[in-house]
């Protein structure tokens, strides 16, 4: 039980109306602005003023705090993965009583996601141009930092099972790697821009990430049989293989070609491993025979790898112009680039980010 006092009843009333909210919610919300901020200053001592200019001042506060809810768990996934972290032992016993299911966590991180690129701004706010396009780059920077948990969630918490890693290349390409906005019109000043590439560069990494080059890369590490015995990895999965690869072979712009020469490095290993085995288990024929059918591995010409590797070098690809951007100007790689861009990114130049690029060039290395 709250003892909410009438005066504070009138901003817990505006707030919760403001910004669509639970009144409890806007209760803890307001005492946790109090408590932080402070009372902002007005210019006039009516009641109707000072919640006018209360609801003002602490917006930007709740607009932080939404970050923060997603921002939190960050430094959890990161610890888990290097033992010699202060915090291993917290992330180790937390996270899995904290998130019990990865997979689905994974999967809700991604339907909301998805959900925030296609929410319309509220009807409240399409009077105010100014409000509209604070509202529109919220949203984007929530949706941001979504990618950022969902980067560190694959990074070592969630296997990347074939089911799964179908789901993130199928919402990184229907939406054109964040560029598919419905608010799309409020987001064309320098800094919505800027979210709207941070976002792109998170795609880029996540769907190189999911791909787990470094472990494909191994021997023996990459098996074709009807019962595999690491089935939480995508390979294992020949239907999701064939989706997969329809998905990228038919995206071939200049954003997509990271990716695109992750996926040709995945085929290479597939198609070794095939060639060096007798016969393909039945499951897998439908995905080598989509392959071959999609043109990008004709009869009596090179494999389908080979010929996407060297498309991917073609000048008007823009590879190396897009990693030379990458690792020159992104806030993802440049810690002075996102200060000077005032970008939202919460850990700008983490190693992490590094060791996916870099392990994709690894994997090519007369390239890299």
């Amino acid at each position: 039980m709250l003892r909410v006092e009438d005066a504070d009843k009138e901003f817990v009333f505006a707030i919760s109306t403001k910004f669509n909210i639970d009144e409890l919610q806007a209760l803890v919300l307001l005492r946790s602005f109090l408590y932080n901020e402070g009372l902002p200053p007005t210019a006039d001592s009516s009641s109707t003023t000072m919640v006018a200019e209360l609801v003002e001042g602490i917006t930007p506060f709740y607009y932080s705090e939404r970050l923060s809810l997603f921002r939190v768990l960050i430094p959890l996934f990161r610890a888990k993965e290097n033992v010699a972290d202060p915090i291993y032992d917290i992330a180790a016993d937390f996270l899995p009583k904290l998130l019990p299911d990865g997979q689905k966590f994974a999967e809700s991180l991604i339907g909301e996601y998805l959900s925030k690129t296609m929410e319309k701004l509220p009807d409240s706010m399409s009077e105010d141009p100014r409000i509209a396009s604070r509202w529109a780059k919220q949203n984007s920077k929530e949706q941001l930092v979504l990618l950022e948990v969902l980067f560190w969630t694959m990074w070592g918490f969630v296997p990347c099972s074939g089911p799964l890693v179908e789901k993130i290349f199928e919402a990184a390409y229907s939406t054109n790697l964040g560029s598919s906005q419905s608010n799309a019109t409020l987001l064309l000043d320098e800094e919505g821009v800027q979210i709207q590439q941070d976002c792109a560069a998170f795609w880029v990494l996540i769907t190189i990430e999911v791909l787990e080059l470094e472990t494909i890369g191994e021997p023996d590490a990459v098996e074709i049989v009807a019962d595999p015995v690491r089935k939480d990895i995508y390979t294992a999965s020949p239907e999701c293989l064939t989706r997969i690869h329809e998905i990228v072979t038919t995206h071939m712009g200049s954003q997509y070609s990271c990716t695109y020469l992750a996926w040709a490095f995945v085929l290479s290993r597939l198609a070794a491993t095939a060639t060096e085995q007798k016969e393909v288990p039945d499951s897998y024929r439908p995905f080598f025979e989509s392959i071959h059918d999609s043109g990008a591995y004709p009869k009596g010409r090179e494999p389908a790898h080979v010929l996407m590797s060297r498309a991917c070098l073609e000048p008007e690809v823009g590879l190396f112009r897009l990693l030379e951007t990458f690792l020159t100007s992104s806030p993802l790689f440049v810690t002075a680039a996102a200060w000077k861009k005032g970008s939202s990114v919460t850990d700008p130049n983490a190693i992490a980010f590094r060791s996916v690029l870099k392990g994709m060039l690894s994997m090519y290395p007369d390239y890299a």
